[in-house]
């Protein structure tokens, strides 16, 4: 969860049978800003080049954005390459399906911001470094929800 950020991105492939997963996520809170360019380039001798990036976004307050630019720059035949981006709000539908369960509002929104990350988390290898990630989003949410 960001204030303001701009990032600008370039994966550049090469060489030949080169792979690469990219995912990006983030929550934007009170007037938050995001940013976003992320390009995915092979070159022309880069056969069989196997490239995906992603950027997911959850907006938690009225007044953040997110403006998300993949894009693709292939100069090669034989490749696989694709992108996403997506922004939205939590789902009120599973906030209510929790709240049905007997959980308040506000704990809901934490479990499914928590669980909006978990896909990050779980291609962190190292435990210390996870619980870091997670102490921090909790603590920011926290703050954020009360």
């Amino acid at each position: 969860m960001y204030k303001r950020q701009v990032d600008s991105l370039v994966v550049t492939k090469l060489w030949t049978q080169t792979t690469s997963d990219l995912l990006f996520k983030g929550a934007l809170i009170d007037a938050s800003r995001v940013v976003w360019h992320g390009m995915i380039y092979v070159a022309p001798n880069a056969q069989k080049t196997d490239g995906y990036q992603a950027n997911r976004n959850l907006v938690l307050s009225k007044n953040a954005r997110a403006d998300l630019i993949p894009g693709l720059e292939i100069l090669a035949d034989d490749v696989r390459c694709s992108h996403g981006a997506t922004v939205g709000k939590i789902d009120p539908n599973e906030v209510f399906y929790l709240q049905t369960r007997g959980i308040p509002k506000i704990e809901a929104e934490k479990l499914i911001v928590e669980g909006f990350f978990d896909p990050i988390m779980q291609r962190i290898p190292f435990e210390g470094v996870r619980n870091r990630f997670q102490e921090s989003i909790h603590k920011k949410m926290s703050s954020f929800l009360g």
